[in-house]
């Protein structure tokens, strides 16, 4: 007889479900930074030029949307970690 420990065939479910709920973190956040991203930049271009003069908080619009990229990418990192334990 052999006392060598053998190695799981598969792995055990646990595990499984944990890359599948860390693929669904990764991707749920990637999807709300993908779309303000592209949102804030759709908004800058110059046929959408108006829309993005709107004063809002004393600046336009579009300078308040693009300085809020980074705020929102920390915050989402934060979360990502927060729930990746």
């Amino acid at each position: 007889m052999s006392t060598e420990p053998q190695c799981p065939a598969s792995p055990e479910p646990a595990t499984g479900r944990s890359i599948r709920t860390r693929f669904f973190l990764s991707f749920g956040l990637f999807v709300p930074f993908f779309l303000f991203y592209m949102g804030t930049a759709i908004i800058q271009t110059p046929t959408l030029r108006e829309f993005a003069m709107t004063p809002a908080l004393g600046m336009p619009l579009g300078l308040l949307l693009s300085l809020m990229v980074f705020p929102l990418s920390w915050l989402l990192i934060a979360v990502y970690f927060a729930v990746w334990k």
